[in-house]
């Protein structure tokens, strides 16, 4: 697979950074949109409002919140970039250096991977067998094919994002729950709070420990990520590889070069003496 370009990698961070953020705000217009809703059932507050005024509290949030996620996300998206760069450089150089003194065929055939590689003898083969055991072993995991279903980006979403479900989730649940003992005529307005809080605060403990043990669990497995993008970031460090031995390759030049050019001097200048 080839490599993506600057171009089309930054336009590839620029989608998700955007995915994050109408995702993010989505979910924010929940309690945006659901506390206007139950604001408008005081008198007071549709006296002292307008339609506007009510449509700006509403999208404001929202739009903040977009606002505030996108740019998370691609700084998020940067860094990781960096990393995977970094990665790719060291396990280059680490390949380089174990090629000439390691047998990675048979490293490739002890973890059942790659035992076709011994039949071809293949140096390639053999460091893009190292390659792709570093991507499988750098804390992700990898689904076959180049999407990824509705449930990996949910999990993945829910893994670096596990406070934005909780207070997307926790705050319509209060509300829902003081809504319900609002209705009870019978209990003052001091108990209704009461028994709002004491369930409200179960409710969202619950579901923290949910979302957290979750989390927990992507944390320990690595995040999905598709077998194109395994594919590409195998691609990237052979490719780091062949840059590396190129640069090598024109420093060994110069190097000979400058040597030359003071063996010259040296020469002339016991010529001249």
């Amino acid at each position: 697979m080839p490599s993506l370009t600057p171009k089309e990698r930054a336009d590839e961070i620029t989608g998700l950074a955007i995915s994050e953020g109408i995702i993010a705000g989505s979910l924010a217009m929940v309690p945006s949109c659901g506390g206007v809703f139950f604001a408008m059932k005081n008198p007071t507050f549709l006296k002292s409002t307008n339609w506007q005024s009510r449509t700006a509290m509403a999208i404001m949030p929202p739009l903040f919140i977009y606002a505030i996620a996108s740019e998370q996300k691609l700084t998020h998206k940067m860094n990781e970039m960096a990393s995977e760069s970094l990665h790719a450089r060291e396990v280059s150089q680490w390949a380089e250096e174990r090629r000439t003194g390691t047998n990675l065929v048979s490293d490739a055939i002890k973890d059942g991977r790659a035992s076709s590689l011994s039949d071809t003898g293949s140096e390639q083969q053999q460091l893009l067998a190292l390659y792709r055991k570093s991507v499988e072993e750098s804390g992700i995991r990898i689904v076959k094919g180049d999407i990824l279903q509705p449930y990996h980006h949910l999990a993945n979403f829910w893994q670096a994002n596990p406070f934005k479900i909780l207070a997307c989730l926790g705050v319509p649940t209060v509300l829902y729950i003081f809504k319900g003992k609002k209705n009870q005529q019978h209990l003052q307005l001091q108990s209704q709070l009461m028994h709002t809080r004491v369930i409200g605060q179960f409710s969202v403990l619950i579901m923290l420990l949910t979302l957290m043990g979750f989390k927990s669990h992507m944390d320990s497995q690595g995040r999905f990520i598709t077998e194109v993008e395994a594919d590409r970031r195998v691609d990237e460090m052979n490719q780091m590889r062949n840059d590396l031995l190129r640069r090598m390759e024109f420093e060994k030049r110069i190097k000979k070069r400058r040597e030359a050019a003071l063996r010259a001097a040296r020469e002339a200048d016991k010529r001249l003496g």
